[in-house]
């Protein structure tokens, strides 16, 4: 897999992922907001580890208007507005 980090209202990281039709697209799994180190470390770090389910549940879940903030590899929290 592939993930990258792209600036839209935030940085978001995403994932090239190819659908059931063999069609390869960018998808987004998290916001960071301003955040581009915890962009960075959850690209790096945390998404080589996830397995195509738990993509697949980050892509269904992802809000562009919800930023987060990692904690650490396993924790998230949202940031306040």
């Amino acid at each position: 897999m592939e993930f990258a980090i792209n600036y839209n209202n935030g940085y978001e990281v995403a994932v090239l992922m190819e659908d059931a039709r063999g069609l390869r697209r960018w998808l987004p799994l998290r916001n960071f907001g301003d955040r581009q180190g915890d962009a960075k470390c959850f690209k790096y770090y945390d998404c080589p580890k996830l397995t195509d389910a738990q993509l697949r549940m980050l892509i269904k879940r992802f809000d562009r208007n919800v930023k987060y903030e990692r904690i650490n590899g396993r924790r998230f929290v949202k940031q306040n507005k």
